[in-house]
């Protein structure tokens, strides 16, 4: 008890003499207002958490239907405002505040569903000259720094802010904690209240480490996606409309029991690695560009930072003979093949085929009944899901990419009642699946 106590009061010292000013961010930091959705909503939660009253009396001001946070950050001249992709969600009207609680106009520029992150511009470009950029420091946080992460404008114009200190960086969240998003993240000790997602994450010298996106579930950490992915996959969105990923046409797949290894369990026809399939399909994988893989979540790290259009070395069983593919791109035609062989390949959830339709896409099922498919989504528990509208295969693709991690997806044919088919994404239940 000694000891804590006497940890208390060095922190508390700590953060009195690196105390972090609002004026240290006032013109870097937004509120971000969802005014208007599309169709396909989520049904309303049951359950609501509500901490405080700062965040009621902000959602009544702006008359919004829901708020986050968001900051300004300048690249190739132009300034843009990052948030979190689940903030503004098939938003219709988007429109930040600042502390004065003055209104701008926000339009969409992009976003990457896996990293949970949006892009968006001012509509008006001279409110873009209101605003400075933050600095993004991409150097890994070292545990124990001390943070605070920044969330909405409160009334009376100060910030609503939490103070805390780096657990670990690099850090993964597995598939249970959270829909969207699984690596690279900063744990902190910082409190992420309702309506802090898509805020910074300040240390004392005024840089920002990275972007705040989500809570654990039941424990007293939270997770910030850091600056050099937040960079990375900005810069992306900006230069080429998304984020761009290897192509090899495997699907990884993991037993979700223990002790169980990585295999390729599918190769895809006209792929990068096609020509290699009597080899691959069926092999465990002992690595990726010499880099070991031991979980699923390991082939998921190391995809995700190789380059399309590179050459990537798989060594797969105990051969010491390595294979080398030459990848190319995820497109449209590659995320309709996805979409066209997961359903294609299932036939233990009554889904034999799926087709498009000029502005839908139809499953066919066993028992010769078709189903127009308006919505595909994922349900953890009562407050963490999504449900997308689906228009095309190109969709359903990303989305089966997406939520492979989980072995299933859910598709509902109406628009107003969440009753959901799921769809296993893999041969066999309890499957972790990859495509890349």
């Amino acid at each position: 008890m000694k000891i804590a106590f006497t940890f208390s009061l060095v922190l508390s010292a700590v953060i009195a003499f690196a105390q972090l000013d609002d004026s240290d961010f006032s013109n870097q930091v937004l509120t971000i207002g969802i005014h208007g959705r599309t169709t396909c909503q989520p049904p309303e939660s049951s359950i609501r958490i509500i901490e405080g009253g700062a965040w009621e009396e902000v959602m009544e001001k702006t008359n919004a239907e829901t708020i986050g946070t968001g900051f300004v950050y300048e690249y190739n001249g132009e300034k843009y405002v990052i948030t979190c992709e689940h903030v503004v969600f098939r938003a219709s009207e988007i429109k930040a505040y600042d502390s004065e609680y003055n209104a701008y106009d926000l339009e969409y520029v992009g976003q990457d569903i896996f990293y949970d992150l949006t892009v968006l511009k001012f509509k008006n470009k001279s409110d873009a000259a209101r605003f400075s950029s933050v600095k993004l420091n991409t150097i890994p946080a070292t545990p124990g720094t001390l943070v605070w992460s920044i969330g909405y404008w409160e009334i009376d114009g100060t910030s609503s802010r939490r103070v805390g200190e780096v657990i670990t960086r690099n850090a993964m969240i597995e598939s249970d904690e959270v829909v969207a998003g699984k690596i690279d993240f900063i744990e902190t000790t910082s409190r992420l209240l309702r309506g802090y997602s898509g805020g910074p994450l300040y240390n004392a010298a005024g840089e920002v480490l990275g972007m705040n996106t989500k809570r654990h579930n039941g424990l007293d950490k939270y997770y910030t996606l850091q600056s050099s992915t937040v960079k990375r996959v900005v810069h992306e969105i900006i230069n080429y409309g998304g984020v761009r990923r290897a192509y090899l046409g495997l699907r990884f797949s993991q037993s979700k029991r223990a002790n169980e290894s990585v295999i390729i369990d599918a190769v895809l026809d006209n792929s990068p690695a096609s020509e290699n399939k009597a080899t691959l399909l069926g092999s465990q994988v002992k690595s990726i560009n010499a880099q070991p893989v031991s979980t699923i979540y390991d082939a998921l790290k190391i995809m995700e930072k190789i380059s399309p259009d590179t050459e990537v070395i798989l060594k797969v069983n105990n051969s010491s003979t390595p294979i080398k593919i030459n990848s190319q791109t995820i497109n449209s035609r590659r995320l309709k093949q996805i979409a066209e062989y997961a359903i294609r390949e299932n036939t233990g959830d009554d889904c034999l085929d799926i087709v498009e339709a000029g502005t839908h896409v139809t499953l066919i099922r066993s028992n010769d009944v078709e189903m127009n498919i308006e919505t595909v989504g994922f349900r953890l528990n009562e407050q963490d899901y999504l449900i997308y509208c689906l228009n095309d295969l190109v969709q359903f693709g990303t989305l089966t990419r997406l939520l492979g991690l989980y072995g299933r997806l859910e598709v509902d044919d109406h628009k107003k009642h969440y009753s959901p088919i799921k769809i296993r994404l893999s041969p066999t239940p309890n499957q972790r699946v990859l495509y890349y």
